[in-house]
């Protein structure tokens, strides 16, 4: 179980939402990711994705990226896809509570300053929760956007492909 060392109480918000209409069992994946060395399960992020439609050759293009993220913050939470395993060259997805209806399409260069898409915007909120220190968001792109600031992501249900590589902040 994510954020096992955190209290029911405390994490009421995350439950909620695992439980309302069964959101965690919508997504094909899942996986924390800790935002420390040790791995400390109450410093992280709970993720969970799924890839809807590519199914041929001919429709790969219209592939989708379902993503939700849930942690432990108060004023911004980022999802990135990485280009090497690090911030460093990463596409990533922002959210910040000051603006809840909003997603900002951004990469990350080697100052590691958010740098906003100026290309397009690709991602798409489905929604938000913004509660007692929690931020959860659920979003959605294509896997492949065809804009050169964004990583194409691969559905790597085959075992040949090689997984993407993803941060979290």
């Amino acid at each position: 179980s994510f954020f096992s060392a955190t209290s029911e109480i405390d994490k009421q918000p995350f439950t909620t939402w695992l439980l309302a209409t069964d959101n965690a069992s919508s997504y094909d994946h899942s996986m924390f990711l800790p935002t420390t060395a040790e791995a400390d399960p109450t410093n992280g992020m709970a993720t969970f994705w799924k890839i809807t439609g590519g199914d041929s050759d001919n429709d790969e293009n219209d592939a989708k990226f379902h993503l939700a993220f849930a942690t432990m913050a108060t004023g911004w939470a980022a999802f990135g896809i990485a280009e090497s395993g690090g911030m460093f060259g990463s596409d990533i997805v922002s959210f910040t509570t000051a603006n809840p209806t909003t997603l900002i399409d951004g990469y990350i260069l080697d100052d590691r300053q958010v740098r906003v898409d100026t290309h397009s915007q690709d991602w798409t909120l489905v929604s938000s929760t913004v509660e007692d220190g929690w931020i959860i968001v659920e979003a959605t792109r294509r896997i492949d956007t065809g804009d050169g600031q964004d990583h194409a992501l691969k559905n790597d249900k085959e075992l040949w492909s090689p997984p993407s590589l993803i941060i979290a902040a």
